[in-house]
């Protein structure tokens, strides 16, 4: 997954970005996009949301799981990453570790949680890494990922498993913690790029 979808993503750039014609590896990549010019980043954000993947036989979604995360992380190592606002994600590492995201913050070494303080209210840095997460995710599950199985239990557990993925993100919207109210971001149906045949 890691190899094909690195190789997509630089033959992507080099047919799209007069700049990175020369290119020949993803490392060569990163030295190419200026991640400062916020101009750039987004277009480099779209240009990696228009890659297409397709799992002709996609089982239980093991595949495509895996190519939501690594389209996460590559998005982390070309510096693109970005919040809602537009601002470049600083100050965390996102890496992978068997298919699954590994979000450490850079001054404390401590992995990314999404938790409350200590009046249960929401830590903004925290709040802002959930959503651009929860949306990156998002995304890519509802423009890049598609999948086809013969079996239609197959195609149900793939589904739910990128929709549990999608889960992992949620954040909340609303909250009077104080009087337990709190609502979470409403999950989309994914079911659309998912189909038996």
């Amino acid at each position: 997954c890691r190899e094909t979808i690195r190789k997509a993503v630089v033959e992507k750039f080099k047919t799209t970005f007069p700049y990175c014609q020369d290119i020949t590896d993803f490392e060569e990549l990163k030295d190419k996009i200026d991640y400062t010019n916020k101009t750039q980043r987004e277009e480099a954000n779209r240009l990696v949301n228009d890659i297409k993947i397709v799992d002709p036989a996609v089982g239980s979604g093991h595949f495509l799981v895996s190519a939501l995360n690594e389209m996460i992380a590559i998005k982390a190592d070309l510096n693109i990453l970005s919040y809602r606002n537009g601002n470049r994600v600083l100050g965390y590492t996102i890496s992978l570790d068997n298919d699954e995201l590994i979000i450490q913050n850079q001054e404390t070494d401590k992995l990314f949680e999404y938790t409350l303080n200590q009046n249960h209210n929401i830590i903004d840095d925290l709040q802002n890494l959930q959503e651009t997460l929860f949306h990156e995710k998002q995304t890519i599950i509802e423009n890049c990922l598609f999948g086809v199985d013969i079996n239609p239990n197959s195609v149900k557990i793939c589904r739910l498993r990128l929709w549990i993925e999608l889960l992992k993100n949620a954040y909340y919207i609303t909250h009077d913690f104080n009087r337990g109210l709190a609502e979470l971001q409403t999950l989309p149906n994914i079911d659309i790029n998912i189909k038996c045949g």
